[in-house]
């Protein structure tokens, strides 16, 4: 194959690659049954792991991928909650159980220059739990600090002025004790 054919080819696969890659949420706005189920945002940055129905983190528990820096997170995933003025420009949206405890299992890796030179970081994860209530929406960030990086969560509040946020509390956690 030439040079002539293959740059053909690639400008010609590239679209529907990077198509592919966008992809579709698993989960839409018709699927939310808010009389057993709570919405959660992930706000893109850290690698970010939920653990359903555990108050702790265990590769027992059902758990999954929330957020993970990267090309495909630079695409919104929603399931339809309202979004405040004040949202980051990168989420992903995850309908989740009411009334169970969900661990929120977060790590922070960057990559730093330093006197010309690469280095990768790797942050000591953080883990906290919570339980959604039923029919309500919650926001998870975490925030890269210089000493240990902490997970914050808010609530999102529909009033006469709009969405505003309330802190929503979360309880420090980490690996299960077996």
């Amino acid at each position: 194959m030439n040079r002539h054919t293959f740059a053909r080819y690639v400008s010609l696969l590239s679209p529907v690659l990077l198509c592919a890659c966008a992809g579709t949420p698993f989960q839409t706005a018709a699927n939310y049954h808010p009389e057993t189920e709570a919405r959660v945002r992930v706000y893109w940055g850290a690698n970010v792991t939920f653990y359903m129905n555990t108050a702790c983190v265990t590769g027992e528990a059902k758990h999954f991928v929330a957020s993970k820096p990267g090309l495909s997170s630079l695409s919104n995933k929603t399931v339809g909650m309202p979004v405040p003025s004040d949202a980051a420009r990168y989420f992903h949206e995850y309908i989740v159980p009411a009334g169970e405890p969900m661990t929120v299992h977060a790590q922070v890796v960057s990559e730093r220059f330093i006197g010309g030179k690469r280095y990768r970081a790797i942050d000591a994860a953080k883990s906290s739990t919570f339980v959604p209530e039923h029919g309500h929406n919650y926001e998870i960030f975490v925030q890269d600090n210089d000493g240990p990086d902490e997970i914050f969560a808010r609530e999102l509040v529909s009033g006469a002025n709009g969405i505003s946020t309330v802190p929503h509390p979360l309880k420090p956690t980490g690996t299960c004790k077996l």
